[in-house]
């Protein structure tokens, strides 16, 4: 043991010995009472009053030392000094009980001697538990207790006094044996509990270390993330103005390349914030019937042409299946499993069926690619790692679609499994619930219906953004989409541009960090109360981090995350202003 549990468990020790202090001076009292109250009449009185005096005298002593540690604020820095006082206590306490044998043991009353006996037969016993784990204040009360009454009895007269004379002191050894065995066993459960204790805090605070470092570097890839998403914005913006600048065939090319690679790098962007997204909780479940064939045909043309190009067969077999689960998140849950099964298929292709079981409804995406190793099965549910990729290929993803997919089964409460075998390809299912109502009789989300994108043609926007780059490419696209845009850098120069408007504006764009002190939402709040309206609003952010998500998510704004394509950004405002008419 260390010195420090060593001095540990000496407090500890004493603590406990003062916690059972009460019992025993009380116990003490109560018994030699007990024992005064019979005996007294063939006692002198002198005697008798002496000896019940002491008694009460060390337990009203005993019981203002146990107040006085009781208050005490850091006994454990006064161990040794409150040590010496107990082990004091327990002496005094037990020179009275052996003052008896003189005072108090009527020689010519056998059987008041025998009750006297027992008493501190009794007394000796419990003190073995009640002191056993500081063994110095059992002998301290054990020995001037028993030894007087054990002496007086070998010198008497009777043999069967003399016999239980030496019983008594045959009695010594084998209740310090006891003592002993159980102080040992005290002692070394507090050892345990303080090791324990050690060991919790240790591992406490390595979790608080992970933990931090964990904040870190979520902060680190937020403002990363944050940093890199700005200038892909006003590039995307700009790459597609430029697009529709009447360029040559070969210019044209140019941009286009221009155009794939930024929708590349805004997928691996998404895959980050679908990740960030999950973690932080802010995605709300909305579960309905789903039809499963619709989800399939979406699929179908999402991912053919991509089957296409790689020349694989991409299969989806029919079904009239209906389960009850988000039809938004289980079409991107199947999305990345079909996505992740074309990207490792070389030759054969991808199949994707539903089948009902006793449990529900099982989808399943069969594919004849690369397989997975057995030692790897669980290992690719964790974020950007990949079987078959130590080069990091990006055309083989990012190592998130499947770690998406996991935390997604857990969002809808589904059950995911995998079968795989290297070389002949892998099978991926989840375990829906069947539903029992017909997707026909819930309505359309909003969000799903179309819309007309002549609705921004005059519309009034207030665009706010610090960065000059994104202010004046995002003023163009609005222009030329026929909106009347009034920009503003920061909120204090927005709010005071919207003061000196004629009328309102009926549409509100705002980056999310705008300064040190105000936020998007913040300044949508104080525009709307300009305007005395609830002005729709859309909050471009290049933050991923699940704060900002919960607090964006709790507004009533749309979000849209940085980098923006210019359809998205056109679309979403089509559709605010479809949702709330001037």
């Amino acid at each position: 043991m260390t010195p420090e549990i060593v001095t540990r468990i000496y407090a500890e020790q004493i603590k406990s010995q003062y916690a059972r202090m009460p019992t025993s001076f009380l116990g003490s009292v109560f018994s030699a009472g007990t024992y005064l109250a019979v005996v007294h009449p063939v006692l002198p009185a002198w005697q008798w009053m002496l000896w019940g005096t002491l008694m009460l005298a060390q337990a009203l002593g005993r019981g203002l030392l146990w107040r006085a540690y009781q208050r005490c604020r850091q006994p454990a820095q006064e161990t040794r000094l409150w040590a010496r006082r107990a082990l004091w206590g327990s002496a005094v306490s037990g020179c009275i009980w052996g003052l008896g044998a003189w005072l108090v043991f009527p020689s010519d009353h056998v059987e008041y001697q025998l009750f006297f006996m027992f008493l501190v037969a009794s007394m000796g016993s419990l003190s073995a538990i009640a002191s056993a784990s500081y063994l110095p204040a059992f002998y301290a009360y054990t020995l001037p207790t028993i030894l007087p009454i054990a002496v007086t009895l070998v010198f008497q007269d009777s043999l069967m006094l003399k016999i239980l004379g030496v019983i008594s002191l045959g009695y010594l050894p084998v209740i310090s044996t006891f003592a002993h065995n159980l102080g040992r066993s005290v002692i070394e459960s507090f050892r345990l509990r303080f090791e324990n204790l050690d060991l919790l805090r240790q591992v406490t605070e390595r979790k608080e270390q992970v933990e931090e470092a964990s904040r870190e570097k979520s902060m680190f890839l937020a403002a990363a993330s944050h940093d890199l998403r700005q200038p892909l914005h006003a590039l995307a913006l700009q790459t597609h103005l430029l697009a529709a600048a009447g360029l040559t065939p070969a210019q044209q090319h140019l941009v286009d390349g221009m155009r794939t690679s930024i929708v590349a790098m805004t997928g691996l962007f998404d895959a980050l914030l679908d990740m960030s997204r999950l973690d932080a909780g802010v995605i709300p479940v909305h579960e309905r019937p789903v039809a499963l064939q619709e989800i399939f045909l979406q699929l179908a043309q999402q991912f053919q042409p991509d089957a296409n190009i790689r020349q694989l067969g991409l299969r989806f077999r029919a079904t009239g299946a209906v389960v009850r689960s988000d039809s938004q998140l289980l079409g991107l849950l199947m999305s990345n499993l079909v996505s992740n099964a074309i990207r490792y298929t070389a030759r054969g292709g991808v199949l994707v069926a539903a089948r009902r079981c006793a449990a529900g409804i099982r989808v399943e995406v069969w594919d004849t690619g690369c397989g997975i190793p057995a030692k790897d099965q669980r290992a690719i549910f964790k974020p950007f790692h990949q079987v078959g990729n130590p080069e990091r290929d990006r055309s083989k993803g990012l190592g998130l679609g499947l770690a998406i997919v996991e935390r997604l089964a857990r969002l809808l409460g589904v059950e995911l499994s995998l079968r795989s075998e290297p070389g002949r390809g892998s099978r991926f299912s989840v375990l829906l619930p069947e539903a029992n109502v017909l997707p026909s009789v819930v309505a359309v989300k909003d969000d799903a219906q179309p819309v007309s994108l002549t609705l921004l043609v005059g519309v009034v926007v207030i665009m706010v953004d610090n960065e000059a780059e994104i202010r004046a490419a995002t003023t163009a696209l609005l222009e030329s989409w026929g909106c009347k845009v009034m920009t503003a850098s920061s909120a204090q120069e927005a709010l005071t541009r919207a003061a000196t408007m004629q009328g309102k504006p009926q549409l509100l764009i705002c980056d999310y960090r705008l300064g040190a002190d105000t936020t998007g939402l913040q300044l949508i709040d104080l525009l709307r109360e300009e305007f005395n309206d609830d002005i729709p609003a859309l909050v471009l952010t290049g933050d991923t981090g699940p704060e900002v998500l919960q607090e964006v998510e709790a507004a009533d704004c749309t979000i849209l995350h940085k980098p923006v394509q210019p359809e998205a950004l056109q679309r979403n405002m089509a559709l605010l202003l479809a949702r709330n008419p001037v």
